[in-house]
């Protein structure tokens, strides 16, 4: 079915007017260039916007991580400092400490100040030692606390499970009276006596406000629509820039980890594609995590990609209607050429009247012009004159002057013209143009065989570009015969039906034409064979003979005309034959007498 709509496309073209076929090719021409220029383009600024895009989120994201890793590591060495205290260190392992009440409340002494001043209430809001509940000052409640009664809480579970000198608590850790939702963070230090390192002594607690880390994660997503988070390794949520889009984005642990182990890049989710980053804190087991969504970075490249959609449509409206104007000056010789060519088919052999130009069609009107003074001035001279040899003449020359071969590469030119192949129409011009003029041949009835073989080479030349070239043409021709005399138009009716009758009725439709030429036994010999479809020998016996009703009707007529040409010159011992075998290929062999011209061939080849 593809196969049929392709060809009904392809036919639908064909059948186009010259005239809309060339407005079809510039404006596609035009428009398919700028269209992929466009294209590339707004690609490229896609491309630049998105670096610059995550340049400055990166550059944001790094500054943010900067800051937020300064302030834990300050946290991480004031829980150094307390855990290395020698003080803090002396009461904890003091034996006597829970019996003398004075020992206990010089310690207290000690401890609360010194506690109470590594509370900045910007990086840490408080600093909580719990301690045995049978020294008095484990019911402080505001700097020490009970460790028994620390022992029935979540967090602690979590502390003495991690087996860790230190846990980064998030605030869900902390679920006891003193808690308040999503105020605080929490450092958590064990402390063991060294002396003995499985009796835990105690625990100290830096609780770190939540606000401050939630500035810096804000700060971190400018944005619309983009979130930036902390989460621990296990998956649980520490701190949102915003909670509802953390809900909405639910970006898997696994992603998380492996996105702090590479580069920023696009994850695909199930509703969108972001932009993720991810990176492990210092010092702690929290990952900071920057998401931001593909359509947002883009929505600006959008505005851009639609204004240059809104350009591309006026300059495709300007570019149809230059199109319709160039069309229109092109076509407009060349329709007349082909109206000329219809009334010579019809019989009215009438001149072209139009300025003279210089390019190819100026010189392709010239020579039709000077064909058709030709023509007109060969059927005067045949009306005048009942000689059979002239009339012979001028059968053949109308026979290859044909319309039809001119309308056909008419019709080539604007196929190529179709597709844009300019210098490819110079040459078939100029191809057609040395084809008409030795054609004509100065009204010579012989030429050389060199302007002979010239002359099927220009209409090859035709051939191939019209074929693709499928069809190849091998001249191999002794130089010696050269300059020996030959009619005009004798090489070229049978090439065109070893190609038409030959070549294209095979599967391939290509092939290859070797003319081989040289003297036997005083004569000129000269070989036209192909590789083509080949003849039945029913076939080849009709070729020469004078039934126009037989199958041979479409190429015989041609064959005939050059073989009667050459018995009326030459003689019946001269002219056509054949050999072919189905399947196989044909082989004509032209059999004349050699006879060398002196000046002639010169003057032919100057034209040409």
């Amino acid at each position: 079915m593809k196969m049929k709509e392709k060809a009904r496309f392809f036919q639908f073209f064909s059948d186009l007017k010259l005239r809309n076929k060339l407005i079809l090719s510039f404006f596609t021409l035009i428009i398919l260039p700028l269209g992929g220029y466009f294209y590339l383009s707004s690609e490229q600024q896609y491309k630049q916007f998105l670096n610059r895009t995550s340049f400055s989120v990166e550059r944001n994201f790094d500054q943010s991580f900067s800051f937020l890793s300064f302030k834990f590591q300050q946290i991480r060495t004031a829980s150094d400092i307390l855990i290395s205290e020698k003080m803090l260190t002396d009461v904890m392992t003091s034996e006597g400490s829970t019996d003398d009440f004075f020992i206990q409340y010089r310690d207290f002494l000690d401890l609360k100040p010194f506690l109470s001043s590594l509370e900045d209430h910007s990086n840490i809001q408080n600093v909580k030692l719990f301690v045995n509940e049978e020294l008095f000052y484990s019911d402080e409640n505001i700097n020490l606390f009970s460790l028994e009664k620390a022992r029935q809480t979540y967090w602690f579970k979590r502390l003495m499970e991690s087996g860790k000198g230190i846990l980064w608590a998030p605030n869900s850790y902390f679920t006891d009276s003193e808690a308040n939702k999503n105020e605080f963070l929490a450092v958590l230090r064990p402390f063991r006596n060294p002396n003995d390192y499985s009796e835990l002594l105690g625990v100290i607690r830096l609780d770190i406000p939540l606000n401050m880390v939630t500035d810096i994660l804000n700060n971190a997503a400018p944005i619309q629509n983009s979130l930036t988070y902390i989460q621990n390794s296990n998956g649980e949520l520490v701190a949102s820039s915003n909670l509802s889009l953390q809900q909405e984005y639910n970006i898997d642990q696994d992603q998380v980890i492996h996105s702090s182990k590479r580069d920023p890049h696009f994850v695909k989710l199930k509703k969108s594609e972001v932009y993720l980053q991810s990176k492990m804190i210092p010092g702690t087991d929290w990952y900071m995590v920057t998401v931001i969504p593909l359509e947002e970075i883009a929505a600006e490249s959008k505005a851009m990609l639609k204004n240059s959609v809104l350009l591309l449509i006026v300059i495709g409206l300007i570019a149809l209607l230059l199109s319709i104007l160039i069309s229109n000056y092109m076509t407009s010789r060349l329709t007349q050429i082909m109206r000329k060519m219809r009334n010579v088919q019809e019989g009215n052999v009438v001149a072209l009247s139009l300025p003279p130009s210089r390019d190819e069609f100026g010189e392709l009107i010239e020579n039709y012009n000077y064909m058709v003074h030709k023509i007109g001035g060969l059927l005067e001279e045949q009306f005048r004159s009942g000689q059979e040899i002239k009339s012979a003449e001028l059968k053949a020359l109308q026979a290859q002057i044909n319309p039809h071969f001119l309308y056909n590469t008419l019709d080539l030119m604007k196929w190529m013209a179709r597709s844009g192949m300019t210098d490819e129409i110079g040459q078939v011009v100029t191809s057609l143009s040395k084809f008409y003029k030795l054609s004509l041949s100065g009204g010579n009835t012989i030429i050389s065989i060199r302007d002979e073989l010239l002359h099927v080479s220009s209409y090859m030349q035709i051939q191939s570009a019209r074929y693709a070239s499928k069809i190849q043409l091998d001249i191999q021709v002794d130089e010696a015969i050269m300059e020996c005399g030959i009619l005009k138009i004798t090489l070229q009716p049978i090439v065109e039906n070893a190609i038409i009758h030959g070549i294209l009725c095979t599967d391939e439709e290509a092939g290859t034409i070797r003319i081989r030429g040289g003297l036997i036994k005083g004569n000129i010999e000269i070989i036209v064979s192909d590789d083509g479809e080949g003849m039945s020998p029913d076939t080849i016996s009709k070729l020469l003979t004078s039934d126009l009703h037989n199958q041979t009707k479409g190429s015989g007529y041609g064959l005939r005309n050059i073989n009667e040409r050459i018995h009326l010159f030459y003689g019946t011992s001269y002219g056509l034959t054949f050999h072919s075998k189905p399947g196989l290929g044909t082989e004509v062999i032209i059999r004349i007498p050699m006879q060398k011209l002196q000046h002639q061939s010169n003057e032919n080849g100057n034209q040409s």
